[in-house]
């Protein structure tokens, strides 16, 4: 049975109306061992005829036989098969690919060798064989011609296909080189099919053993010359390990890849440029990615429980310690108010830094400048990482922050890189009483508070909004200044009529509130307190501290002029410790809610049953709730503007990307065409060129994600970036992934849309 038959075969051209005849009932039969020139007139179609029989053409009639297998129902994907195992092409314009070395050209062709080392080692004696083992690490395009026709020999030796198709190998070197060629074919093909296309018989009629003649597109003349040579003493073949389309592609990619390091170089930058723009687009909306987080109803800490008694009673000291006690919690806090309500957000050159107040002490002693506090007045910050240029970063440089109009001494900062995160300020349990208290009086929403002062012999009043109330901790225990012009003025009055007469200043505050119950129904109720006029100081403590700023404390005294004509027109000045007493004794009327805290959350939640059984509504601090649907439905809107956002720079990008990588098809191109002619499947060029983009995109997101830790562990810049998390740094992985691979599948729809013999005619070597 014949290695390879052809009966009818008939090649028909149709282009623009036109109908041309390649090669026309074609009979012809081959076999192992034989050298076949064909020769004839340019244009008789010797190209065509071998283009058939290599499956890079199709024929319309006739049938063409494999070992007696007919190939006429073959699809693409068949000759891609079938040119792996049977076909080797050797051409005129060597058509090796350039970009390669002489060792990865022929390596190419022994990717059915699992073994890398194995590979190498056949690679090596073949190009010792063909004598290019001088050459072997020089690239394509460095070569001579009869270099790269050895070369090319070298990887049709290297398939060890049974048929070897030579199109004019000599066709474009000198006689002494096209020689050396014909006698490497005559060596090689001794135990092969060999048909080589020939304009000159004479350089091939010593080692032929089959002359064939083409003349318009038939066969005019078959000739045996001798007899084909049979192999002597064949070795047996080797069964060897066959390597998997997956990982042949990977080392595809990587050798592509290595072979033209400037365009590799240009496609990382331009996946740089990618991941750059995804990198600050996805910080710039990261917020939008909190506004489905669950909403939890207070602040959570670990082990802490809400509680609060069902029928509405406000919960006495005595009782909250008792109930620690008998339920087992660790300890307690009755005025928990500011751990949920207490938010400060202050101005710093440009940014807002938001704090939460609390008053336990979950930090840790490294990574802090200071200490934590000792006394009433003393903070320990913790805050993102931004503000380090304004608090110091050895020492610190702002060293009071006004909260509830109270000037307290930082003494401690921590700072933190994710600064998506609330700050949060630590105070003393004595400063967090005083903080409440001052909270409560102060910023309550359903307070009114109102101060009247009576001037000693004189029937004028002055009546102060709690807004004018001012608390300071360095003025005398139990104590109260009034700074007002008019108030000054009547006193000097009163000693112009008697210089020896003691002023007697009563001070009376008033504060009412309403709440509602659990059924919906609002009380009210009121509470005065008349300050002893003893209480009053001439003791100015200087300027009240503005709300929301950060001022610089000092025990020197303000001139009173410029205190409350130039800054303020007038303010009450009343001692912190006073300040305590009057707010925690408003609380011990209206607030209802206090917070145990257990070792943490499972105990917390074990204890909650109890406490309801108890009489309690309770509530782990973790607790979520839903939100308002109005609030959700602008909530969602918000996040979906922001989703589109981020989607519209991703497909901006991809639009770049693709332009500017549009420049490295054509350089591919005809590289593809020549891996197609050579049998190389489909499926290992595409994943090749898949891995090729990979390992583009893997140092650009590797580079990105340096430059990302560098951002959010420089304190200007953590300032102006928010912070992203590992999660987010995979959906720019996964964005620029699926962008890689949009891009690179419509590259290769371009590279695979045409055959091969016409990609190999159109696909030069940029």
């Amino acid at each position: 049975m014949a290695l390879l038959k052809l009966k009818d075969i008939g090649k028909i051209y149709v282009s623009e109306g036109n109908v041309a005849v390649g090669i026309r009932g074609v009979n012809l039969s081959f076999d192992r061992g034989e050298f076949v020139a064909v020769t004839g007139k340019s244009g008789s179609g010797k190209s065509t005829l071998l283009n058939v029989i290599s499956g890079m053409d199709s024929y319309e009639e006739g049938e063409l036989f494999i070992e007696g297998q007919t190939t006429s129902h073959y699809l693409q994907p068949d000759w891609e098969n079938y040119r792996q195992q049977y076909i080797s092409f050797i051409f005129q314009d060597y058509n090796i690919i350039e970009s390669f070395t002489v060792l990865q050209n022929v390596e190419l062709a022994l990717m059915h060798i699992a073994d890398p080392r194995q590979r190498r080692r056949r690679a090596m004696e073949l190009i010792e064989r063909v004598g290019l083992k001088a050459h072997v690490r020089h690239k394509g395009s460095r070569l001579s011609g009869g270099q790269k026709q050895r070369t090319v020999i070298a990887r049709a030796l290297a398939k060890d296909s049974p048929i070897i198709l030579a199109d004019e190998p000599t066709g474009n070197l000198d006689s002494a080189t096209s020689k050396e060629i014909i006698d490497l074919l005559q060596e090689v093909s001794r135990d092969k099919l060999l048909i080589m296309v020939t304009h000159n018989f004479d350089q091939v009629e010593h080692c032929a053993t089959r002359h064939v003649r083409i003349y318009d597109g038939a066969v005019e003349a078959d000739t045996v010359i001798a007899q084909p040579r049979k192999p002597e003493g064949a070795p047996a073949p080797q069964v060897e390990k066959k390597t998997s389309a997956v990982k042949n592609g990977i080392t595809l990619g990587l050798s592509i890849f290595k072979s033209r390091p400037r365009l590799s170089i240009f496609l990382c930058l331009l996946m740089l440029v990618g991941n750059l723009g995804i990198f600050f687009m996805t910080s710039a909306v990261s917020e939008a990615g909190s506004l489905f987080e669950d909403t939890t109803m207070f602040t959570p800490y670990e082990g802490r429980v809400v509680i609060t008694k069902q029928n509405g009673e406000v919960i006495s000291q005595e009782e909250l310690t008792d109930l620690t006690s008998k339920i087992g919690a660790t300890s307690n806090l009755h005025y928990d108010l500011l751990l949920d309500q207490g938010r400060y957000s202050s101005y710093f050159d440009g940014f807002f830094v938001r704090l939460e107040y609390t008053n336990v002490n979950s930090f840790s002693e490294s990574d802090m400048i200071g200490r934590f506090p000792e006394a009433a007045d003393e903070v320990f910050l913790s805050l993102p990482l931004g503000c380090q240029t304004y608090f110091g970063k050895d020492e610190i440089l702002i060293d009071t922050i006004t909260l509830e109009r109270l000037p307290f001494r930082v003494v401690g900062i921590h700072y933190f890189i994710d600064n998506n995160q609330l700050g949060q300020v630590l105070f003393h349990p004595d400063g967090f009483r005083i903080a409440t208290a001052a909270y409560s009086l102060l910023n309550s929403s359903n307070l009114n508070v109102n101060v009247e002062v009576k001037v000693p012999d004189s029937n004028r009043n002055m009546t102060f909004s709690f807004r004018d109330v001012y608390p300071f901790f360095n003025m005398p225990e139990r104590s109260v200044y009034i700074a007002s012009k008019e108030y000054d003025e009547a006193i000097r009055e009163l000693k112009r009529k008697d210089p020896n007469v003691t002023p007697v200043t009563e001070i009376g505050l008033s504060a009412s509130f309403h709440r509602y119950d659990n059924y919906g129904v609002s009380s009210s109720k009121s509470h005065s307190w008349v300050i002893p006029a003893d209480y009053l100081t001439d003791k100015d403590p200087g300027t009240p501290a503005g709300s929301n700023r950060f001022m610089s404390y000092t025990d020197t005294m303000v001139d009173i002029d410029i205190a409350y004509t130039e800054i303020y027109d007038s303010y009450l000045a009343i001692s912190a410790d006073y300040l305590l007493e009057l707010g925690e004794e408003f609380l011990a009327m209206s607030y209802r809610q206090a917070s145990l805290f257990f070792a943490d959350d499972k105990v917390a939640e074990n204890a909650i049953e109890e406490l309801r059984s108890l009489g309690y509504i309770a509530v782990i601090s973790s607790e979520v709730y839903t939100p308002d649907p109005m609030e959700t439905i602008l909530d969602t809107l918000e996040a979906l503007m922001m989703a589109f956002l981020w989607v519209t720079a991703i497909v901006f990008i991809a639009f770049f990307i693709n332009l500017c990588s549009s420049r490295s098809l054509s350089a591919f191109k005809g590289d593809m065409a020549i891996m197609r002619s050579m049998g190389i499947p489909v499926k290992v060029i595409r994943i090749g060129m898949y891995v090729r983009m990979l390992l583009s995109l893997i140092p650009a997101y590797l580079l990105v994600t340096a430059l990302s830790v560098y951002i959010f562990h420089t304190p200007h810049l953590n300032a102006q970036f928010s912070y992203l998390y590992p999660w987010q740094h995979a959906l720019i992985f996964l964005g620029m992934l699926l962008l890689t691979a949009r891009v690179t599948h419509k590259q290769i729809k371009k590279l695979f849309h045409q055959s091969v013999k016409k990609a190999l005619k159109g696909g030069a070597e940029a």
